[in-house]
């Protein structure tokens, strides 16, 4: 769970001890669902969000090409200052699978500085996985700090599928 939600939900007085005692977690687990809104079992196993949870070295990978799937802008990933910011966590080759992904209806203007590129994507993305339909799915916004921020309509799931597949 990113840092940012431990303190939205109240609970930052509780993350190390989370961390350092197994015998706290499933506890502090049944808190966080509470404080999340979440009742009853916990939500059936969902492929993808085992994947992500699984691959941690791709996941902010992942996250930033939803958010910018999300963002519909491919002069993001076309114009050399945004593709220089994003190899912090997009290879170059990931980022011309990302390109080649992009549906062609795309199109629209960059807005942003290069700078706040990565950071406006990774929330994005966490905004995108926020709304998703599938429980579990959803639940892994929590990887990533806590974002009020845009998401398009329709659904993550076939986008995720795909950028799961091929970055």
């Amino acid at each position: 769970m990113a840092d940012d939600w431990w303190h939205r939900l109240d609970l930052s007085a509780w993350q190390a001890a989370y961390g350092r005692h197994a015998a706290l977690r499933p506890a502090l687990d049944r808190l966080i669902a509470e404080r999340l809104g979440h009742e009853g079992v916990p939500p059936p196993d969902d492929a993808c969000a085992d994947r992500l949870l699984a691959e941690a070295d791709r996941r902010d990978a992942l996250c930033v090409g939803l958010g910018l799937w999300a963002m519909r802008c491919p002069d993001y990933l076309l114009l050399r200052p945004f593709r220089q910011t994003l190899m912090a966590t997009l290879s170059q080759q990931q980022q011309t699978q990302l390109l080649a992904l992009f549906p062609r209806t795309h199109r629209c203007e960059a807005r942003l500085a290069p700078p706040q590129l990565a950071t406006v994507a990774r929330q994005s993305g966490a905004a995108w996985l926020a709304r998703a339909d599938e429980p579990a799915l959803a639940l892994c916004r929590l990887l990533w700090p806590h974002s009020t921020g845009p998401a398009p309509d329709g659904p993550v799931r076939p986008v995720l599928d795909k950028l799961v597949r091929w970055l």
